[in-house]
């Protein structure tokens, strides 16, 4: 029943309300899961907890999942569905993301769904009886993915018509659940935007978690601090991300493009990435930055030569050469390895902003239609078109006919078709295993 305000819907899960003005309704943390401790699997909801769910308040804090739908929207609209996952380091975020907003997708007919998941030590540290490639922020996602299968045609969404977007550490998890082992059927296409895999293991990083904490990394010994002393095992975690504060300090390592699912992907990147962080802003400011490469290439990732990245470098950005080797070697070299090894068809897009830097995270309100310019943006027409299900208008990527990518430029909104734009990437930074 709606009355314009509170909206009911009647689901596998129970009877959820939420919001409506009209136009949208919009359902806010809605459980997915059991979490019987911060550092425990997760388990299916069962049913019968669920039979009225209050929806109407975010509450970000929680392990849960939102929905944004047409208004009135019913069962067999069969409207496409994408879930969202959103970055944050794997430290922070919320299935909340306003910069991924659903309401422009609820008028353009697609339903939306946020998954939030457990970040940081709770949802990314590995023990020992782990399995392998497990991890349990990535399991909490492939959960909500079963809970959309469950629902969502309730809310007017189709489960066969699902596509999964990732941006950042968000985009980093939609890989994984796309690799072989992982894969349930659950989405059949992918928007990867600017993936971002740490490159060492937990396990090569443990010991230096056990420092900070004193203590060992066990299941048993994190539960307890996280119950008894949670300042400490903050503090604890603050100090280990700063060990390794030239990389993502958690996240699942060991990406190999080659084991993922054939399905088709669209992978994007922004031209500057993290160009613009203080540290390499800083180095740069003071002519250091060549310096700072030659020292830190090999520690970020670079394996083919130094001097020829640097080269390349410098050619392109001669003021920024360290930022560039931030942005490269966090994001743009996971895109360039996705889309050569993958089996399935993959699109290369990249975002630029014209004289300005196109930093990470610039081209989410394009693509999910919040820029201001939103109706005639090529970004956003990409976005719905492949959602969809439609191919984009450009080649796949194919290492051996050719590696075409769409350059958006989202400060004036032209469009160009261009060669290879990651070689410099490609050549510098080898797979990582």
């Amino acid at each position: 029943m709606t009355d314009h305000e509170r909206v009911t819907v009647t689901c596998a899960a129970g009877k959820i309300t939420g919001r409506s003005d009209g136009e949208i309704a919009r359902f806010h943390s809605i459980p997915y899961s059991v979490i019987p401790g911060p550092f425990e699997d997760a388990r299916r909801l069962p049913r019968e907890q669920l039979s009225l769910i209050d929806a109407t308040v975010h509450r970000p804090d929680t392990v849960a999942l939102s929905v944004v739908a047409p208004a009135g929207a019913r069962e067999l609209a069969d409207l496409p569905v994408v879930v969202y996952i959103h970055g944050g380091r794997f430290e922070y975020g919320t299935h909340g993301d306003r910069r991924a907003d659903g309401a422009p997708n609820a008028r353009d007919g697609i339903v939306t769904v946020h998954v939030g998941y457990r970040v940081k030590l709770e949802g990314f540290a590995r023990f020992h009886d782990d399995e392998p490639n497990h991890y349990r922020g990535i399991d909490d996602c492939q959960l909500g993915l079963e809970w959309v299968q469950r629902n969502i045609e309730a809310f007017g969404g189709d489960p066969t018509n699902v596509t999964l977007v990732g941006q950042s550490a968000g985009a980093t998890v939609a890989l994984w659940l796309a690799r072989r082992d992982h894969y349930r059927g659950a989405f059949r296409r992918i928007i990867a935007m600017s993936p971002c895999f740490p490159r060492q293991s937990f396990e090569q990083r443990k010991g230096s978690l056990r420092m900070v904490l004193g203590k060992p990394v066990t299941r048993v010994s994190l539960s307890r601090l996280a119950a008894e002393k949670p300042e400490v095992l903050a503090r604890a975690y603050d100090r280990f991300r700063t060990i390794h504060g030239l990389d993502m300090a958690l996240g699942p390592a060991g990406f190999d493009g080659a084991e993922l699912t054939e399905l088709p992907i669209l992978l994007t990147s922004t031209r500057d990435e993290h160009y613009d962080m203080p540290a390499g802003r800083a180095v740069d400011a003071k002519g250091l930055g060549p310096a700072m490469v030659r020292l830190l290439a090999r520690r970020m990732g670079v394996r083919g030569s130094v001097a020829s990245y640097l080269r390349s470098v410098l050619e392109l950005d001669p003021e920024r050469p360290m930022g560039r080797l931030i942005g490269d070697s966090a994001n743009r070299r996971w895109v360039s390895q996705a889309a050569e090894e993958a089996p399935g068809p993959v699109w290369l897009a990249e975002f630029v902003a014209g004289p300005r830097p196109a930093l990470h995270c610039a081209e989410i309100p394009h693509l999910f239609g919040l820029a201001p310019e939103a109706q005639t943006d090529a970004g956003r027409e990409l976005f719905v078109g492949f959602v969809r299900g439609n191919a984009p208008d450009w080649a796949a990527h194919d290492p051996a006919t050719g590696r075409k990518t769409q350059v958006l430029n989202i400060a004036n909104n032209d469009v160009i078709l261009m060669e290879d734009t990651l070689k410099m990437v490609r050549e510098a930074f080898s797979p990582a295993r």
